[in-house]
């Protein structure tokens, strides 16, 4: 295993290749957004770079979906004073024009919906985008937007809790998840995105009495394909035996989501790269899998799930690593997150840190939201390894889900760091006999799903019911 530490250290810390790559892909080829040209021309380029590596049985696994195409968008107070709003449509919005009277629901949390009741019928929603602060758990803006439907809000606008004059963006739900139509996967009622400035202007000026809000916006649906870019490190005596790791090369349309998460897709590219080498010479095939359609639903990540539970398939997958926050900062923050509650799990990883001599904290928890949950649902073991220091002191994603999200977030050190601690950690996961981790029931997944307050996405999880089966 010394040989393989020095090699990929040596490779990953003396190369720059990750950041020009980080560049090309957010600089040259854009935003990627889920089965648009320039997603497509994305995961093109990632193609290539899989086989120019030496990774073995590259393909895409190709996906239908529906995708979305920004047009106009126009938000204005008309009552107690008029003025206009720099705003956005959040993806999935159709076209619509409307006026009617605001709703402030403060951060938007099931308490702040159930207070206000029947008062939301017919309102527009004036809602917090994301209040959680690092290592809280807050609702996530689907939560929000399902509540702002289910109470009978005609619109949302969704405020960015961190100023900077930055719009706020996140994909919603169709009016009829899974259906056949544009119709069906366009959003039941319009999601609108604004700065914190517009946000405060806009609650400082309700306070006058009676606002009243003018919403016009212009948007596309279309059907489209996407796909997950998927490269081997073949093992020898277990090839059968797969361990994961995949990030989302999809980003948003108004950037190009260098942390959120081309950072993270690099990362787990880069390790394939100083691995490659040594296919054959370890136990266990490593899979690096760059996702498709994660900002749109987890698509990516459902179809590639899908395919060890299929009565083909002659594949166990051991273990799914999602790398979605890797890579980002100035590196040497990194930390593992534990999906769940397993104790043997942690206390695994905190011996691989101790036994790499770089240790990183280790804790638990469960998000229902980044390409991990998939596989939770599943009842596959999985954690996520992630960078802390990208958006430190800042609220929910940061700089995620806006303009801001680009190449200059991004150091070449956060990504050397994390390429290398994820390298390492995957030569030693596919070579242990004790990899610990075993499948779990459906009946033990609701358990722990329940025992969080989370048992609801198991009945309506937005991503899994936007799917083109």
């Amino acid at each position: 295993m010394q040989k393989i530490d020095r090699h990929v250290i040596g490779e990953i810390w003396t190369s720059d290749v990750a950041y020009q790559s980080l560049k090309h892909l957010c600089d040259d080829i854009g935003h990627r957004f889920g089965g648009s040209d320039s997603e497509h021309n994305g995961a093109a380029w990632l193609e290539n770079k899989m086989r120019e590596y030496g990774l073995q049985n590259v393909h895409r696994e190709e996906f239908a979906m529906y995708s979305w195409e920004r047009g106009e968008c126009f938000l204005a107070m008309t009552e107690p004073v008029e003025r206009s709003f720099s705003a956005i449509a959040m993806p999935y919005t159709g076209s619509v024009n409307l006026e009617g009277a605001l709703i402030d629901v403060g951060e938007g949390e099931a308490p702040d919906f159930e207070r206000l009741g029947d008062a939301i019928r017919g309102k527009i929603v004036l809602t917090d985008a994301e209040t959680n602060r690092p290592g809280q758990t807050k609702s996530h803006r689907t939560d929000k937007y399902r509540r702002a439907v289910e109470y009978g809000a005609v619109a949302a606008i969704f405020i960015n809790q961190n100023p900077g004059l930055l719009h706020i963006t996140g994909a919603l739900y169709g009016r009829n998840p899974g259906g056949d139509t544009v119709e069906d996967h366009t959003a039941a009622i319009p999601g609108i995105g604004v700065s914190f400035e517009a946000g405060m202007a806009i609650r400082r000026l309700a306070e006058r009495g009676s606002p009243k809000m003018r919403l016009r916006t212009k948007n596309a649906v279309y059907r489209s394909t996407s796909s997950n870019v998927v490269g081997d490190i073949p093992g020898s005596e277990k090839p059968d035996e797969v361990i994961v790791f995949g990030g989302h090369y999809d980003g948003h349309d108004i950037a190009p989501g260098a942390t959120d998460d081309t950072a993270g897709t690099l990362t787990g590219l880069e390790a394939g790269r100083a691995l490659a080498p040594f296919a054959g010479q370890l136990k266990r095939t490593i899979r690096i899998v760059c996702f498709g359609c994660e900002e749109i639903g987890l698509l990516g990540s459902w179809n590639h799930c899908d395919q060890y539970g299929k009565p083909e398939s002659t594949e166990t997958l051991k273990l799914m690593v999602n790398l979605d926050g890797a890579g980002r900062g100035k590196g040497g923050m990194e930390q593992v997150i534990v999906t769940g509650d397993e104790s043997e799990m942690i206390t695994y990883f905190e011996k691989l840190g101790d036994d790499l001599t770089y240790n990183f904290p280790v804790t638990s928890g469960l998000s229902a939201h980044s390409d991990h949950f998939p596989y939770f649902l599943a009842g596959y073991p999985s954690v996520t390894l992630r960078s802390q220091d990208a958006t430190a002191g800042m609220i929910g994603r940061g700089y995620g889900h806006t303009e801001a999200d680009t190449v200059d977030k991004v150091t070449i050190r956060g990504l050397q760091m994390s390429a290398v601690l994820v390298a390492r950690l995957a030569a030693r996961m596919a070579d242990d006999d004790s990899l610990p981790g075993s499948p779990k029931t459906q009946e033990e997944v609701r358990e722990i799903l329940a025992s969080k307050e989370m048992d609801h996405f198991l009945d309506h999880h937005w991503g899994r019911a936007n799917r083109v089966l």
